[in-house]
């Protein structure tokens, strides 16, 4: 998959565990707002029967980039998804770029807030909000 371009660098972060079944996932460079940006492209593995992009799909790459971008933002890589919330929007086809757009709403000492839509060509498919709690060390 050619996730990005020379004007859109991109690294995978599909590497472990359920992510691999699921990607490849990749980490965009973000915009200028500090909007942190994912992509992966739909193939036959995220189709259901209609069709369409499977709702779990789109749900399980919102919350890895939530994820991903709770880590960044806490600096620890130990955090727990407290609560995800989606409505679906619009369908996802097969071989659609579908790009994720998470935004930080609000960092407390061990939460994190955000929010976020999965977008293809500038069409809306889901929109995320999203709470993580920091996992104090062992």
């Amino acid at each position: 998959m050619q996730a990005g371009s020379e004007d859109d660098p991109c690294e995978e972060i599909s590497l472990v565990g359920f992510n691999r079944h699921i990607g490849p996932i990749f980490l965009l460079a973000p915009e200028d707002d500090g909007t942190q940006r994912y992509v992966f492209t739909a193939r036959e593995i995220h189709m259901n029967a209609a069709g369409t992009v499977h709702g779990g799909m789109l749900m399980s790459f919102m919350d890895v980039a939530m994820s991903k971008t709770a880590r960044g933002a806490s600096a620890t890589s130990r955090l727990s998804t407290i609560a995800l919330s989606c409505d679906f929007v619009s369908p996802a086809r097969f071989g659609e770029r579908i790009e994720a757009r998470v935004r930080i709403r609000r960092r407390a000492r061990s939460v994190v807030f955000l929010s976020g839509e999965l977008v293809a060509e500038e069409r809306t498919l889901l929109i995320g909000t999203g709470l993580w709690k920091v996992v104090p060390s062992a």
